[in-house]
Protein backbone atom coordinates (compact mmCIF):
# COMPACT_ATOMS: atom_id res chain seq x y z
CA UNK A 1 0.00 0.00 0.00
CA UNK A 2 1.21 3.60 0.39
CA UNK A 3 4.78 3.96 1.63
CA UNK A 4 5.03 4.96 5.30
CA UNK A 5 8.05 7.23 5.91
CA UNK A 6 9.60 6.88 9.37
CA UNK A 7 11.77 9.27 11.36
CA UNK A 8 13.19 6.32 13.28
CA UNK A 9 12.85 2.57 13.18
CA UNK A 10 14.04 -0.56 14.93
CA UNK A 11 15.99 -2.83 12.60
CA UNK A 12 15.56 -6.43 13.69
CA UNK A 13 17.06 -9.54 12.09
CA UNK A 14 14.07 -9.68 9.74
CA UNK A 15 14.13 -5.97 8.86
CA UNK A 16 12.11 -3.09 10.28
CA UNK A 17 10.11 -4.37 13.22
CA UNK A 18 6.41 -4.64 12.26
CA UNK A 19 7.12 -3.73 8.62
CA UNK A 20 4.58 -5.60 6.45
CA UNK A 21 3.07 -7.24 9.52
CA UNK A 22 -0.16 -7.11 7.50
CA UNK A 23 -0.43 -8.28 3.90
CA UNK A 24 -3.00 -9.28 1.32
CA UNK A 25 -3.61 -12.68 -0.25
CA UNK A 26 -5.85 -13.60 -3.16
CA UNK A 27 -8.44 -16.35 -3.36
CA UNK A 28 -5.66 -18.93 -3.76
CA UNK A 29 -3.89 -17.79 -0.59
CA UNK A 30 -0.99 -16.24 -2.47
CA UNK A 31 0.46 -12.79 -1.94
CA UNK A 32 -1.47 -9.98 -3.64
CA UNK A 33 0.59 -6.85 -4.39
CA UNK A 34 0.67 -3.80 -6.61
CA UNK A 35 1.94 -6.02 -9.41
CA UNK A 36 -1.65 -7.22 -9.73
CA UNK A 37 -3.55 -4.21 -8.29
CA UNK A 38 -1.59 -1.00 -8.77
CA UNK A 39 -4.07 1.27 -7.03
CA UNK A 40 -3.31 -0.37 -3.67
CA UNK A 41 -0.80 2.50 -3.50
CA UNK A 42 -3.76 4.77 -2.72
CA UNK A 43 -4.49 3.03 0.60
CA UNK A 44 -2.81 4.77 3.55
CA UNK A 45 -2.23 2.62 6.62
CA UNK A 46 -1.01 2.95 10.17
CA UNK A 47 -0.44 0.31 12.85
CA UNK A 48 0.08 0.93 16.55
CA UNK A 49 1.52 -2.32 17.91
CA UNK A 50 1.23 -1.23 21.54
CA UNK A 51 -2.45 -0.37 21.31
CA UNK A 52 -2.96 -3.10 18.67
CA UNK A 53 -4.93 -0.71 16.46
CA UNK A 54 -4.91 -0.76 12.67
CA UNK A 55 -6.16 2.05 10.40
CA UNK A 56 -6.68 2.09 6.64
CA UNK A 57 -7.70 5.29 4.83
CA UNK A 58 -9.35 4.87 1.42
CA UNK A 59 -9.13 7.57 -1.28
CA UNK A 60 -12.90 8.23 -1.12
CA UNK A 61 -12.54 9.36 2.51
CA UNK A 62 -13.67 6.08 4.06
CA UNK A 63 -11.67 4.87 7.05
CA UNK A 64 -11.48 1.47 8.69
CA UNK A 65 -9.99 1.49 12.16
CA UNK A 66 -9.92 -0.79 15.13
CA UNK A 67 -8.30 -3.66 16.95
CA UNK A 68 -8.17 -6.58 14.50
CA UNK A 69 -10.31 -9.60 15.29
CA UNK A 70 -8.39 -12.58 13.95
CA UNK A 71 -9.53 -15.87 12.46
CA UNK A 72 -7.79 -19.24 12.94
CA UNK A 73 -4.17 -19.86 11.93
CA UNK A 74 -3.52 -20.75 8.28
CA UNK A 75 -0.50 -21.07 6.01
CA UNK A 76 0.00 -18.59 3.18
CA UNK A 77 2.59 -18.40 0.38
CA UNK A 78 4.80 -15.29 0.40
CA UNK A 79 7.48 -15.16 -2.33
CA UNK A 80 7.82 -18.93 -2.23
CA UNK A 81 7.92 -19.10 1.58
CA UNK A 82 5.23 -20.48 3.87
CA UNK A 83 4.11 -17.88 6.41
CA UNK A 84 1.65 -18.66 9.19
CA UNK A 85 -0.95 -15.95 9.67
CA UNK A 86 -4.55 -15.15 10.59
CA UNK A 87 -7.18 -13.40 8.49
CA UNK A 88 -8.78 -10.22 9.81
CA UNK A 89 -12.49 -10.70 10.40
CA UNK A 90 -15.20 -8.07 10.06
CA UNK A 91 -15.40 -5.30 7.43
CA UNK A 92 -11.76 -5.42 6.33
CA UNK A 93 -12.13 -8.15 3.70
CA UNK A 94 -15.22 -6.71 2.01
CA UNK A 95 -13.86 -3.17 1.82
CA UNK A 96 -10.48 -4.17 0.39
CA UNK A 97 -12.01 -6.71 -2.01
CA UNK A 98 -14.37 -4.08 -3.40
CA UNK A 99 -11.53 -1.62 -3.76
CA UNK A 100 -9.25 -4.19 -5.42
CA UNK A 101 -11.91 -5.56 -7.75
CA UNK A 102 -11.19 -9.14 -6.69
CA UNK A 103 -11.40 -11.30 -3.57
CA UNK A 104 -8.68 -10.17 -1.17
CA UNK A 105 -8.05 -11.15 2.42
CA UNK A 106 -6.04 -9.03 4.83
CA UNK A 107 -3.72 -11.21 6.87
CA UNK A 108 -1.67 -10.61 10.02
CA UNK A 109 1.45 -12.74 10.32
CA UNK A 110 1.82 -14.58 13.62
CA UNK A 111 5.36 -13.25 13.99
CA UNK A 112 6.86 -9.91 12.89
CA UNK A 113 9.47 -9.63 10.12
CA UNK A 114 8.12 -12.57 8.11
CA UNK A 115 6.91 -10.88 4.93
CA UNK A 116 10.07 -9.33 3.52
CA UNK A 117 11.04 -9.78 -0.13
CA UNK A 118 14.25 -11.66 -1.01
CA UNK A 119 16.21 -10.00 1.82
CA UNK A 120 15.08 -8.08 4.92
CA UNK A 121 16.70 -4.74 3.99
CA UNK A 122 16.88 -2.75 0.76
CA UNK A 123 19.30 0.16 0.42
CA UNK A 124 19.34 2.90 -2.20
CA UNK A 125 21.16 6.21 -2.59
CA UNK A 126 19.38 9.38 -3.63
CA UNK A 127 22.26 10.00 -6.06
CA UNK A 128 21.36 6.83 -7.97
CA UNK A 129 17.76 7.99 -8.36
CA UNK A 130 18.92 11.41 -9.56
CA UNK A 131 21.27 9.81 -12.07
CA UNK A 132 18.55 7.51 -13.39
CA UNK A 133 16.26 10.53 -13.75
CA UNK A 134 18.94 12.26 -15.82
CA UNK A 135 19.31 9.17 -18.01
CA UNK A 136 15.56 9.42 -18.63
CA UNK A 137 15.94 13.01 -19.78
CA UNK A 138 14.48 14.61 -16.67
CA UNK A 139 15.66 17.85 -15.15
CA UNK A 140 16.43 18.14 -11.42
CA UNK A 141 12.94 19.56 -10.86
CA UNK A 142 11.41 16.50 -12.56
CA UNK A 143 13.48 13.92 -10.67
CA UNK A 144 11.78 10.60 -9.96
CA UNK A 145 10.33 10.37 -6.45
CA UNK A 146 12.42 8.11 -4.24
CA UNK A 147 9.12 6.71 -2.89
CA UNK A 148 8.79 4.88 -6.19
CA UNK A 149 11.57 2.50 -5.11
CA UNK A 150 10.40 1.97 -1.50
CA UNK A 151 13.85 1.41 0.03
CA UNK A 152 14.21 0.39 3.67
CA UNK A 153 17.10 2.85 3.91
CA UNK A 154 17.53 5.87 1.63
CA UNK A 155 21.03 7.34 1.79
CA UNK A 156 22.21 10.88 1.05
CA UNK A 157 25.79 11.98 0.46
CA UNK A 158 26.73 9.15 -1.92
CA UNK A 159 28.05 9.04 -5.45
CA UNK A 160 25.74 7.53 -8.06
CA UNK A 161 25.49 3.75 -7.60
CA UNK A 162 28.12 3.86 -4.87
CA UNK A 163 26.09 1.23 -3.04
CA UNK A 164 27.00 -1.30 -5.78
CA UNK A 165 30.54 -1.40 -4.39
CA UNK A 166 29.51 -2.48 -0.90
CA UNK A 167 28.95 -6.19 -1.60
CA UNK A 168 29.75 -8.28 1.49
CA UNK A 169 30.67 -5.14 3.42
CA UNK A 170 28.94 -3.87 6.55
CA UNK A 171 27.14 -0.59 7.12
CA UNK A 172 26.99 0.81 10.66
CA UNK A 173 23.85 2.92 10.97
CA UNK A 174 22.76 4.18 14.37
CA UNK A 175 22.82 1.17 16.69
CA UNK A 176 22.47 -1.35 13.85
CA UNK A 177 24.88 -3.14 11.54
CA UNK A 178 23.71 -4.23 8.07
CA UNK A 179 25.66 -6.44 5.68
CA UNK A 180 25.14 -5.87 1.96
CA UNK A 181 24.78 -9.16 0.09
CA UNK A 182 23.12 -8.76 -3.31
CA UNK A 183 21.93 -6.32 -5.98
CA UNK A 184 18.22 -5.45 -5.91
CA UNK A 185 16.30 -6.65 -9.01
CA UNK A 186 13.50 -4.24 -9.87
CA UNK A 187 10.02 -5.21 -11.04
CA UNK A 188 7.17 -3.36 -12.73
CA UNK A 189 6.11 -1.66 -9.48
CA UNK A 190 8.81 0.99 -10.03
CA UNK A 191 7.05 1.87 -13.29
CA UNK A 192 4.04 2.99 -11.24
CA UNK A 193 3.29 6.42 -9.83
CA UNK A 194 3.90 5.96 -6.06
CA UNK A 195 0.74 7.92 -5.18
CA UNK A 196 -1.79 6.54 -7.66
CA UNK A 197 -0.34 3.16 -8.57
CA UNK A 198 -0.90 3.89 -12.26
CA UNK A 199 1.88 2.95 -14.69
CA UNK A 200 3.27 6.28 -15.86
CA UNK A 201 6.81 5.65 -17.12
CA UNK A 202 9.26 2.91 -18.15
CA UNK A 203 11.70 2.88 -15.26
CA UNK A 204 12.69 -0.79 -15.59
CA UNK A 205 13.44 -0.35 -19.28
CA UNK A 206 15.42 2.82 -18.55
CA UNK A 207 17.56 1.05 -15.92
CA UNK A 208 18.37 -1.70 -18.41
CA UNK A 209 19.13 0.94 -21.03
CA UNK A 210 22.23 2.17 -19.22
CA UNK A 211 22.82 -0.78 -16.85
CA UNK A 212 22.20 -3.76 -19.16
CA UNK A 213 22.01 -7.12 -17.45
CA UNK A 214 20.45 -10.34 -18.80
CA UNK A 215 19.20 -11.34 -15.35
CA UNK A 216 17.29 -8.26 -14.13
CA UNK A 217 17.16 -4.48 -13.87
CA UNK A 218 19.37 -4.13 -10.80
CA UNK A 219 19.03 -0.84 -8.91
CA UNK A 220 20.11 -0.52 -5.29
CA UNK A 221 21.21 -3.38 -3.05
CA UNK A 222 19.84 -5.91 -0.58
CA UNK A 223 21.20 -6.75 2.86
CA UNK A 224 20.70 -8.55 6.14
CA UNK A 225 20.79 -7.21 9.69
CA UNK A 226 23.81 -8.55 11.58
CA UNK A 227 23.21 -6.44 14.68
CA UNK A 228 19.70 -5.19 15.52
CA UNK A 229 19.30 -1.61 16.66
CA UNK A 230 17.50 1.70 16.31
CA UNK A 231 18.22 3.92 13.31
CA UNK A 232 17.18 7.55 12.89
CA UNK A 233 16.87 9.88 9.94
CA UNK A 234 20.14 11.83 9.91
CA UNK A 235 22.34 9.02 11.25
CA UNK A 236 25.78 8.83 9.64
CA UNK A 237 26.60 5.62 7.79
CA UNK A 238 30.02 4.00 8.14
CA UNK A 239 31.12 1.40 5.62
CA UNK A 240 33.27 -1.39 7.04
Amino acid sequence: MALVPLAQATLDLGGILDDRRFYLVNAQGRLLTRRQVGKLAQLVTSWDPKAERLRIDFPDGTTLEGRPELDRQVWTIVWGRRVRARALMGDWMQAISEFSGQPATLMMSDLPCQVFDEFPVSILSRASVEHLSGEMGMSQDQCLATDRFRPTLLLDGCEQHQEDGWMNRTLSIGDAIVRVLAPDPRCAIVDQDPDTGETDTEVVRSILGYRPNPAAAYFGVYGIVEKPGVVHVGNEVSVG
